[in-house]
């Protein structure tokens, strides 16, 4: 038994025995009022109830939406992080290939010319 339910069954126990002890004095006006009250306390009961639970309600859907906006977050930032590190790595490769061409060409034009140095 939930912990709202058992103050609603509570509630409606003391104001059974304020009716109850009403009608045993014979005093009609007590009876009433003590009627009135079980009403008002078993309404107010079910009043918290419900707003307990929609609170409850209320925070799980907010719990629920800061979850999904994180997992979307983490995942656009591993998605932005994982095209950047192959930006990067790309940039990498480019800038050895470059290098590496670059120095192919250098040797390729030094070694020509050194030979032909040697030949005449």
């Amino acid at each position: 038994m939930s912990l709202s339910r058992a103050k609603l069954r509570d509630y409606f126990l003391a104001a059974g025995f304020f009716a109850g002890a009403a009608f045993f004095t014979a005093d009609a006006d007590l009876a009433a009022a003590a009627f009135i009250g079980a009403l008002a306390a078993g309404l107010a009961a079910a009043l918290a109830a419900g707003f307990l639970a929609a609170g409850f309600a209320a925070a799980l859907a907010a719990g629920f939406a800061a979850a999904f906006t994180g997992a979307l977050a983490a995942a656009f930032g591993a998605a932005f992080f994982t095209a950047g590190f192959a930006a990067a790595f790309g940039a990498a490769f480019f800038a050895g290939a470059f290098a590496a061409g670059a120095l192919l060409v250098v040797f390729a034009m030094r070694c020509p010319l050194r030979f032909a140095g040697d030949r005449q």
